[in-house]
């Protein structure tokens, strides 16, 4: 596919079915988002599957696929977009925009997030992450599920050997001294560098939400504030009235986190879900 937008749009897909919903996501990014560059990404096993589902589909979307050990689970997909090959292979583009299929896009702001110039952005944390804590407070911006990526930032962390720590694991206070301080070594100097495989062992949007940019001055992230009109994750209800009830660009896990709420307040803008 030649490149005729800023920004590629990448939908990961692992399997040969899809939920309801998840078609329904997967159609949406497609109907919404087509002025765009569209790729499939996934395992090399579904190269067939996602050609019979563009002919099937008629639609004009790109397919990228990797090895299969990347998609057989969540710790082969955090290596994944923790490697500087899969950046590379988007280097045509100023951005990715990943949208996994449990991710809504209820806009097509994908221009506008890419004139702010940052290096990654998704939703809003809070302390707790999945669990948060009342009351709520951020604790920091990245959620990978919908997310906008540089890639010339990405490429630059992965190309050369950076010390990144991961603050997030201190010792178990409970466990030895000896353990306390072996523990202390692997997250802070064993496995705390950019490069596989000593990358620290954290989900991939913790990873370039958090550990990065406390590492690297040039690669930028919103404050939580800022994200909110970009994605909603955890806490969908609190972040509606932060946002002026209002709809953000997009939106993760929306069956997960308070379905209800989205079920309620979609269709009061317009958007009528399966």
């Amino acid at each position: 596919m030649v490149a005729r937008s800023r920004a590629a749009v990448l939908v990961p897909l692992y399997k040969e079915t899809m939920t309801r919903a998840e078609e329904f996501s997967f159609r949406r990014t497609l109907a919404i988002l087509g002025e765009h560059d569209i790729y499939l990404v996934g395992p090399e096993r579904l190269g067939g599957y996602f050609t019979a589902l563009k002919d099937d589909l008629g639609a004009g979307f790109g397919v990228r696929v990797f090895g299969d050990g990347y998609f057989s689970g969540v710790p082969g997909y955090n290596r994944l977009l923790k490697s500087k090959a899969f950046y590379k292979s988007f280097d045509t583009y100023e951005y990715i925009l990943v949208v996994q299929t449990d991710a809504l896009v209820l806009s097509d702001q994908l221009s506008e997030w890419c004139d702010r110039g940052l290096s990654y952005v998704g939703a809003p944390w809070f302390d707790g992450f999945d669990a948060p804590r009342n009351p709520l407070s951020f604790a920091g911006v990245g959620n990978g599920g919908f997310s906008l990526r540089k890639v010339h930032d990405f490429v630059r962390v992965l190309s050369y050997p950076r010390h990144i720590p991961n603050t997030l694991t201190p010792p178990t206070p409970s466990r030895s001294a000896g353990h306390r301080f072996l523990q202390w070594v692997k997250h802070r100097w064993l496995l705390a560098y950019s490069f596989a495989p000593l990358q620290p062992r954290v989900n991939e949007d913790v990873f370039w939400g958090v550990l990065v940019p406390r590492c690297c001055d040039f690669f930028s992230v919103p404050a939580p504030l800022e994200a909110v009109p970009f994605a909603f994750e955890v806490a969908p209800e609190y972040l509606y009235e932060l946002n002026d009830r209002g709809m953000p660009f997009g939106c993760h896990a929306w069956e997960r986190y308070n379905p209800q709420f989205w079920r309620e307040v979609l269709p009061q803008h317009g958007i009528n879900l399966p």
